[in-house]
């Protein structure tokens, strides 16, 4: 009996012509297992139905061959190619990428059903010939082994010697590649059927046409089915491929971007549902599914709509391949606390003790290692251990940091959690020794190669493919993305095996297909994806992507021109905040938005009011014990003070930084200190730097050993730096003037100043206090050029600390010292004025007490909104501007 070839550009009209022709006796052969049901419902008499890949599967077993499983594909093409002696490839073999790319390539070597020894009789350079070597190896090893992965499968199983013909209808194909061409030439009995949607001569189907070609040079007879398409999918098709105007029941809809995209498609599905669609008989189907699969579900998430889908996402996309990639990162960069705190603190794990709280309290010093953490040293894998020892850690903290019971309400995280202990199974079981380096290895090749479902459920709306969606029938279709590089994705030549290469190959009898036939692969599923549908179908592209690049209409939106927009009647809202939006945006505000609306806009405004800065009890300042750098906080900006010293919130402190610049003004404030201990009239310079040296390392091991000072590969190189510049400043003329002797070194004063009703109690360290020829003088020490100042009338001009010592030492002048300039900065006091300066020191202590006074009221008045001064230099370095609502313009200082 022949085997007849049935083709017609309609796929109704196909399974029409097919189900006239079919008996019981043909074996329904689909593109996926979703396809075998609608087929089998359409079929009298159908049984089982399998696809095309299963069967060739079955017959490789029946033979005696092995499916690969997914943690040994790797390591057998690694060893297929061990000991080859590649010229090109040789030097690149190390490279992460090198094994993926050629893993690939030779996987479309195997769909063309390429003959090694023929690849290798073409190849003409050295990168051809590496190529041709690489797959003959693969090859080789194959046969020898009888193992076989799913890209070669129907290439191996059509070279079976003794290969058992079935008779079998064939349906739902747009296309096939070489290898299952020449399958089906073996495999398929006499009697057989095989549908193709074909129209001849058409470009848009040029792939689905050479597969026709290549069906008839193996056998098959020709015969054109007749009738007219009965569903709106194949209307649409032939519309397509006729340039005839855009049926009913199809319309066209663009978007500004992906997640309105989104909603509009799924806002849509909850209206066919409700209309009594079942949701099996709807679908979406996505090309790149990487820019839509997350915003599908998180929509579907909101709007409580069941979405199933086939497709998978790497296991390190998921939270658990997450939480184990952190624990992999926290040993290659060696527990620094960075790491450390990222692997704790992730909201997977659940942890004996609170991590957050236990980070905010390792702060600033930010140690490393998991010392500083509590007894989790079990987590750092020994530099030598065995592979069942190493996967057991991994284990233990999956146990124990309750991943394993949030698996029973986590589907999703179920299913990960299965697939990496299945994975690494196998590897647990060995008890010989490796290294913590390939342990890892190991860890991160699963993460990136084992894949999970990325929507789960046994039934619900399914997001599919093209590939996915054909040979399947649904009452409604909606494709998403039909955007340049979303639906078509560019396909581009492989580095390995280029157009020009591709070419010379065809001239010489070796045929691969080249970009133009590849592209018109997705050309041939967007058709056979769309011609399942019954009713509606829906087609829509965004504007812009993700990143608000513009995006261009894609090919195959422009070729089917005009068609009808979306139906303007209101669709269901998915969610109540949708719903809320919506009436928002249409200016119905109820009266809790309303409230919530008056009180953003007052915030943005720094306007005083409830929540902005107001409290409803006052701060008592004669209760609080002030000192001068706190006071330079409250004066620079109230609200910073407030939210960092009664609120408790801390400034961000990167945990991966090198020393700050705090710690360099205490290595310098130590050196100087120390130069002046012990000190007596005649000292020498030399005496006074080897004082500087000693009290400098001393300072340094201790910030060491408090985990402040994190020093870095260069920290040497900067030390030499610090200790230069306290030596210079020991040998500036500003540092010990002719006639000033020591007196007083960091030492602590506490003291009280009355301003009006409020009375301050200050306590501070005085660097250091001086006998001169002009009486007691204050020296402040400053690392660089920079004067804390708070606010006066809208200008942060005012000097304070000087003001407060000279009060708490009873000196008559007090000076800053630059340590890195080795001169004086500003000076207050008697030995301030004169000469040309404008400089009053009854003036600038009546502006202290004034300042003073302002800050009680206010305080006392439970006023701690914004105070920045008018130019915002108060907020250049702030570390609460996530929570402030200082918009712009002047800003309410008074109490």
């Amino acid at each position: 009996m022949t085997r007849l070839l049935l083709h017609h550009p309609a796929s109704s009209v196909l399974l029409t012509g097919l189900g006239e022709r079919f008996h019981p006796g043909l074996l329904p052969v689909v593109p996926n297992v979703q396809a075998g049901r609608d087929v089998r419902g359409s079929l009298r008499g159908a049984g089982r139905a399998i696809t095309l890949t299963q069967w060739a599967r079955e017959a490789l077993q029946e033979a005696g061959w092995r499916p690969l499983r997914p943690g040994e594909r790797e390591a057998f093409f690694r060893n297929a190619l061990s000991g080859l002696s590649l010229d090109y490839l040789g030097p690149l073999m190390d490279r992460p990428g090198t094994l993926t790319r050629l893993s690939k390539l030779v996987g479309e070597l195997l769909r063309d059903h390429l003959d090694p020894a023929a690849v290798q009789a073409v190849a003409a350079d050295a990168r051809q010939r590496d190529v041709a070597t690489v797959y003959a190896a693969y090859v080789r090893r194959a046969q020898a082994e009888r193992r076989f992965d799913l890209p070669g499968t129907e290439f191996f199983a059509s070279r079976l010697p003794s290969l058992r013909p079935r008779a079998a209808a064939v349906h739902g194909f747009v296309y096939f590649d070489a290898s299952q061409v020449a399958f089906l030439g073996r495999a398929l009995a006499g009697g057989s059927l095989v549908t193709l949607p074909l129209e001849r001569g058409v470009p848009a189907l040029r792939r689905t046409e050479e597969t026709f070609q290549a069906l008839q040079g193996a056998g098959f007879q020709p015969q054109a089915i007749t009738g007219l398409p009965s569903r709106n999918g194949d209307r649409l098709v032939q519309a397509y491929l006729t340039r005839a105007p855009v049926p009913g029941g199809v319309t066209k809809a663009e978007f500004a971007e992906i997640e309105a995209e989104v909603r509009a498609c799924l806002g849509q599905v909850r209206a066919w549902l409700a209309q009594g669609s079942r949701p099996e008989q709807v679908a979406i189907v996505v090309r790149h599914e990487a820019t839509y699969l997350p915003t599908l579900a998180d929509v579907a998430r909101e709007y409580a709509l069941p979405l199933v889908s086939g497709l998978q996402v790497p296991l390190l996309e998921t939270p658990l391949g997450g939480a184990v990639q952190a624990w992999v990162d926290a040993h290659t960069r060696s527990w620094i606390y960075g790491a450390v705190q990222r692997l704790l603190t992730l909201p997977l794990l659940r942890l004996p003790f609170d991590a957050l709280r236990q980070a905010r309290r390792l702060r600033p010093a930010c140690p490393p290692g998991l010392e500083a953490w509590g007894d989790l040293g079990w987590l750092a894998l020994p530099p030598e251990t065995s592979w069942r020892a190493g996967i057991g850690v991994l284990q233990r903290l999956i146990t124990e940091f309750g991943v394993g019971d949030r698996c029973k309400q986590d589907p999703a995280l179920n299913v990960a959690l299965r697939i990496l202990v299945d994975r690494l199974a196998a590897e647990a079981r060995r008890d010989e020794g490796c290294s913590r380096e390939e342990l890892l290895g190991l860890v991160t090749h699963v993460l990136r190669t084992a894949t999970v479902p990325t929507l789960l459920g046994r039934s619900g709306v399914r997001v599919a493919t093209p590939l996915a969606a054909l040979g399947r029938r649904f009452d409604h279709v909606w494709v998403l993305g039909l955007s340049d590089g979303l639906f078509p994705v560019r396909p581009g030549d492989d580095p390995l095996l280029d157009s020009a290469v591709r070419a010379a190959w065809r001239d010489a009898g070796v045929q691969v297909p080249d970009v133009t036939s590849l592209a018109t692969v997705q050309e041939a599923q967007f058709l056979g994806s769309v011609a399942g549908a019954g009713l509606d179908i829906v087609l829509s592209r965004p504007r812009r992507d993700a990143g608000g690049r513009e995006l261009r209409a894609s090919p195959y939106w422009l070729r089917l021109g005009v068609a009808p927009e979306p139906a303007a009647l209101p669709l269901p809202y998915g969610s109540e905040a949708e719903r809320a939006l919506a009436a928002a945006l249409g200016g119905e505000l109820s009266r809790a938005v309303r409230e919530r609306q008056a009180t953003e806009l007052a915030r943005a405004g720094g306007l005083v009011g409830a929540y902005q800065g107001q409290l409803t009890e006052g701060i008592d300042v004669n209760a609080r014990r002030w000192s001068p750098s706190q006071l330079h906080a409250v004066g620079a900006c109230r609200f910073r003070w407030f939210t960092q010293k009664l609120l408790g919130l801390e400034e961000g402190v990167d945990p991966e930084a090198d020393e700050d610049r705090r710690v360099t003004g205490t290595l310098l404030h130590a050196a100087l200190e120390g130069a002046l201990q012990g000190w007596q009239p005649g000292d020498a310079p030399e005496v006074l730097a080897e004082r500087a040296e000693a009290a400098l390392h001393r300072s340094e091991r201790e910030l060491r050993r408090l985990g402040t000072l994190r020093p870095g590969p260069l920290w040497p190189t900067q030390f030499e730096e610090v200790r230069r510049t306290a030596l210079k400043a020991l040998r500036s003329d500003a540092f010990l003037p002719p006639g000033w002797q020591p007196l007083f070194r960091e030492e602590l004063r506490e003291f009280t100043l009355e301003v009006g009703s409020h009375v301050f109690q200050f306590r501070g360290i005085v660097d250091r206090v001086d006998e001169t020829p002009d009486g007691l003088t204050v020296t402040d020490y400053k690392t660089g050029s920079y004067i804390s100042q708070v606010v006066q009338g809208g200008v942060m001009n005012l000097e304070v600390q000087l003001p407060l010592y000279l009060h708490a030492t009873g000196a008559v002048s007090g000076r800053y010292l630059s340590v890195e300039g080795g001169k004086v900065l500003k000076q207050a006091g008697r030995a301030a004025e004169g000469g040309r300066s404008k400089y009053d020191w009854n003036e600038h202590q009546a502006q202290v007490q004034a300042f003073l006074g302002e800050l009680g009221d206010a305080l006392a008045a439970g006023n701690v909104a914004p105070s920045p001064d008018t130019r915002r230099e108060a907020c250049t370095y702030c570390g609460v501007r996530a929570v402030c609502r200082v918009a712009g313009g002047a800003v309410e200082v008074s109490a």
